[in-house]
Formats: C-alpha cells, structure tokens, sequence
C-alpha cells in the first residue's frame, strides 16, 4: 500500500495527506496566468497506466487543523499564516483560493450568537474591521476584516464560526444574438400578446450577479425604465464587474411579457440575497427570478435559511423562479467507500476523481482556468464527521498527484461548523492532470454519510452522478425550479441540466421530493450575449418567469400559487409519464389565451 504515506496527528486519531511544509508558500509564490495552449507533457495512456497507483504528496495539514481552533475555516487559516510573513504574501494567496479582498481587508461571514450582536459589532471594529450588514435574525454578519486580525476575530466571544461567504455563481452562460428570444413562439407566447396580455400590472425582481449593458438597453430590449440596486459591498452600480448574463435574463422577461416592470438587483453573497429580498417585498414584487445558485449552504433537502427567506416571500404572495442549476455532468454522490484503507475515498480504483472531456478520456488542462470544489457530507446535526477535501495536479515526470490546494476545516460538533469542505485553485504550468481527493481525518467508519460533490463550470469528474445534482436555492420546496431544453423541436434535455430529486431529510440519499418542476428554453438569442446563444438554465428562468407575468396580466385575480398550477396544468410532458426529476411536469406552454381552466395539475403544491 503505498497511495498515501500516512501520518498520525491530534491525539493519534487525525489521518492526512502527508507533504512537504512549504505548501502555504508554494501557493502564495503562484500566480493567476493567462490560459496558454502548450503541448500536454504527458500522455493519457501513460497516465492511465500509473493513476490507481500512483502517490498523492500533500503537505501536513496538522498547523493548519491546530490553529484554525476549529472556528476559522482552513482556507482563513491559511491566509491567516500567510499574513504572519507579510500582507502581500496573504493576499496573494487570497487571489488563488477565490477570497474576496480590498485595501488589505478579507470579506468573511461570521456566525454568531444573536444574544451578542452587539458585543460582536464592537469586538470586529475595534480590530479594524467593518461590518457590512446582520441578517437571517442576527446569525449571520457579512464584514471585511484585516487579513492580519482574522486569526483574532476567530476569538471574539460570542462569534460561533468565521468562513468565506458563500458565493453566488450565475447558472449560465455556459456558451454565449438581436434578438428576440425563440422561447417567444415555443410557448406560444405572440397569441397571448395579439389578445392585450403583455404583463401589464406585474412587477418582477430579476435577482443575478451582474446587469452589464442594461443601460444600453433601455427602451429597445428592455423596457424604457427600469429600477435597479446593487446590494454587493461597496458597490453602487449593477453594471459594475463586466457581468451581462443578468441584462440577458431580463431581456428574455421583456420579450415574453413587455408590459412588465422589471427589478434588477445585484448580488454576490447568500447575504446579499436576504437583502435582495428585502427590497423586492418593499417594491410590492410579484415574481422573483433567479439565474444562480451556490454550494454547501444546505444539505440539499430544501432546508436552511434560504429555505426560510423562500417561504416568506411566498407568504408575501410572491411566485420565487429559480434554475435547477448546470451541473448534471459536474457533480458525484455516494458514501465513503475504502477498500484498501488508505483514509481516501475509491473512485472506482483511484482514489482521485480526475477530470475528464467528453469522451470520458482524461483531460489535460492548461493554464489559467479556476477550478472550484464544493463537498458536503450528511451530518448536519451533529457536525463531527471530520472529512478534507483537496485539489490535485498530476506531476507526469514523478508520475505522482500534488496537493494545489486543500480544505480542512474541522468537524468536531462545535457551533457554526458545517460538513462541509471548500477548495478553489487555478490550474498552472504545462497541459497536465487535475482532480480531487476526499480523505477522512477523523470519522467514524461505523457512521455512514452521504457525500455530495459539485465542480461548477468546469469539466466533468471520472466518476460522476447525475441524480441530486441540483444546485442550492433549487432544492426549495416553494421555489418553482426550472430545467433546461434546447429550443429546437424536439427539445430535448440539456446535457448539464441538473436533475433531481432533492437529497433527503439531512443531505441523505433517499427521502427526497420530486425537483426541477418545470422545463424551459436555453439556446435562445439575446443582445447580451454573441453567437453561440444564451444557454444554460440560466436562460431556461426568465422564460417561465415572463410566462408567469403574462398569465397574470389575463388573470390579475389570480394567486402566486394559482400562477404555478396554471404553469403546470398547460406545462407539455415530456420524459416518463408525469411530474418526473428531469423535466419536472414538462415543457412550458401557455396553451390558448385567456382562459381561466386549469385542466391538468400533476401533483398539488403540498405533495411536490
């Protein structure tokens, strides 16, 4: 057995890769390169000769487990240490783990007891912090902190946890047109417009990461005003970041139902949305529409906080849309399984889960492209199943895995802390190998859990599975979920289109409820976007949210949960026969105009 040379650390119980102690440095000496097409120093037939047995070389995890006092995430720590040798050094190495950072400050979320709001807003300003917001009834704080006083904001009292907020990530463009979205006639949209139903009365917040252009746009592809905010940090523009696919979303909403008012809120942080919300309630919004999605913020069972946030907008009779999410072909879900005792998960026989093209054959990657991986394991009661997750490279001449980044949070049941594990790099040097390795570091082989694991807008693993690969906010009971065709007949399903169902109570394999609920359109033409076309389930939202508006013009006394039964009821099935995980009741379709029969509802709202 020699995949891994193991070393025995915190109280003889902790297992983890074992490397060099120069790996903090290593990355902080890295650089984000532009991407570069060199020639792959190593061969696929080579490579699949020495992958099962090949040695991972990782650093030795035991300084940054024993100072991240189980209340700092490990990426922090890191960047914690960092700071100890310089400032420049620290965000260097913030930039390569996709750490949010301005004037020498890191953005962090910071769970805290809400007993002591007020003693932990003082505590993070006297160490030169600022803090941006409190929400979710005062357990979450968003704040920038000095990268070098994160170590000491982990000890303020009454702070649980401290970790990197969780990102939102736009479910589109995966490719990216004047442009009048097709899905106009595909849902038989220009026979309700002839009869006058064109959204008029209706007020829809468009919630994305960027509305790029919208200006531009103003009075051709968009209406001739709209209202907009930024809720991003220090942001006062939704133009800001060089980011259309927002304006692309709102475009499709225009095209299907031009007598809209539109919305259009920025956000980049779970926190940002609670704030998005905020807003949208006050502007008396009728319908959400959300492109996006994000990672390890639930266990996928359609809990948690934004879970909560959903349902109160609904309550406040708004009709949220989300995307199902793009990860169909970029995700993997089963338990811990090791059969040769190495402490690292199989897949199938290499214990790395290695990226692959669309052939299936290895990938060789080349320089510059970020790779993210998101891990989640179903132990969200208890938290103190204790798992690590890292990003490797193949070193073809040594042939052996290098650790480029690692994720080793601890799970020991203390407050704040979540079973989950984060890593983010930027592939480097010549055309090479890249995947991930889960390791156990101190869990009990006698408790199962299940393991989710998600590498958005990057290629697919070896070894993946497309069941309960729905993005976060997707899984959420009272959202109408939407899944992805391509627009021409006969629409077939989207190959990255995110399927269900929902995970189980806890992030568990069985259990789980029947998602997405409904299939729209990617593939469309857009101003925002050149050819090829708006794509993505991104694109798919804004055609059932446009749908929505247009039905609700004809039916103003309507319901937002009445809107969704009319969605369904005239919805086309397609797959197996009824509301199914990949198409949800099928393909959008408003049938005839007008009418106020809702003929056909596949299951009621309360047993979806």
């Amino acid at each position: 057995m020699h995949l891994y040379r193991l070393k025995m650390v915190r109280s003889g119980t902790h297992i983890t890769l074992c490397l060099v102690t120069m790996m903090i440095l290593t990355l902080v000496s890295s650089s984000v390169a532009a991407p570069t097409d060199p020639q792959p120093h190593t061969t696929t037939e080579a490579f699949l000769d020495s992958v099962a047995t090949a040695p991972i070389v990782s650093t030795d995890t035991s300084i940054v487990k024993t100072r991240s006092n189980g209340k700092l995430d490990s990426t922090l720590t890191q960047v914690a240490i960092a700071a100890e040798t310089s400032v420049e050094s620290a965000l260097s190495l913030a930039d390569t783990q996709a750490v949010n950072h301005r004037d020498g400050h890191v953005q962090i979320h910071l769970s805290i007891d809400p007993a002591r709001v007020t003693q932990v807003q003082s505590a993070v300003e006297e160490y030169g912090g600022e803090i941006t917001g409190t929400g979710f009834d005062n357990t979450l704080m968003q704040a920038w902190m000095p990268v070098e006083e994160l170590q000491s904001a982990s000890e303020i009292e009454g702070v649980d946890y401290i970790r990197q907020p969780e990102e939102v990530i736009p479910l589109g463009n995966l490719q990216t047109g004047t442009s009048t979205t097709e899905g106009v006639a595909a849902i038989n949209g220009p026979a309700w417009q002839s009869e006058g139903y064109e959204g008029q009365g209706v007020r829809i917040g468009v919630m994305d990461t960027g509305f790029t252009g919208y200006s531009s746009l103003l009075g051709t592809d968009l209406p001739a005003s709209v209202q907009a905010r930024s809720f991003i940090d220090g942001e006062t523009s939704v133009e800001s970041g060089n980011d259309p696919h927002g304006t692309a979303c709102a475009e499709i909403i225009h095209d299907i139902a031009p007598e809209a008012e539109l919305y259009l809120a920025r956000v980049g942080t779970t926190f940002d949305i609670e704030e998005a919300v905020n807003w949208f309630i006050s502007q008396d919004v009728d319908i959400i529409s959300s492109s996006i999605g994000f990672y390890n913020q639930t266990p996928g069972d359609g809990t948690g906080a934004i879970a909560d946030l959903v349902s109160r907008a609904s309550q406040e009779g708004i009709l949220w849309i989300t995307a199902a999410g793009n990860d169909r072909e970029a995700h993997w879900s089963g338990p811990f399984t090791d059969a040769n005792g190495d402490q690292a998960l199989d897949f199938g026989d290499s214990p790395v889960n290695y990226f692959v093209d669309e052939n299936g054959d290895p990938a060789a990657v080349r320089a510059g492209f970020p790779i993210r991986v998101y891990a989640r394991w179903s132990d969200w009661t208890n938290v103190d199943q204790d798992y690590d997750l890292f990003l490797v490279r193949w070193n073809s001449a040594e042939e052996r895995w290098e650790i480029l980044s690692q994720s080793t949070d601890f799970q020991d049941g203390q407050a704040g802390q979540r079973p989950t594990e984060f890593v983010a790099g930027v592939t480097t040097g010549a055309s090479t190998f890249y995947g991930y390795v889960i390791a156990r570091a101190n869990a009990d082989d006698t408790k199962p859990v299940n393991f989710d694991v998600f590498t958005p807008n990057f290629l697919s693993a070896f070894v993946n599975v497309p069941e309960r690969s729905l993005a976060n906010l997707a899984d959420v009971p009272d959202a109408i979920t939407v899944a992805a065709l391509d627009i021409t007949a006969p629409y077939p399903q989207e190959s990255y289109s995110s399927e269900g169902p929902t995970n189980g109570p806890g992030g568990v394999a069985t259990g789980g409820f029947i998602k997405p609920d409904i299939a729209a359109f990617a593939n469309v033409s857009t101003e925002s976007y050149d050819d090829p076309k708006f794509n993505g389930t991104s694109s798919a939202t804004p055609h059932v949210a446009g749908a929505a508006a247009v039905v609700w013009s004809a039916n103003p006394r309507y319901t937002n949960g009445e809107i969704e039964l009319f969605l369904r009821a005239n919805a086309v099935d397609m797959g197996n026969p009824g509301n199914d995980s990949q198409f949800g009741v099928g393909r959008l379709f408003l049938g005839e105009p007008g009418t106020e029969t809702i003929q056909r509802v596949y299951l009621p709202l309360t047993q979806r």
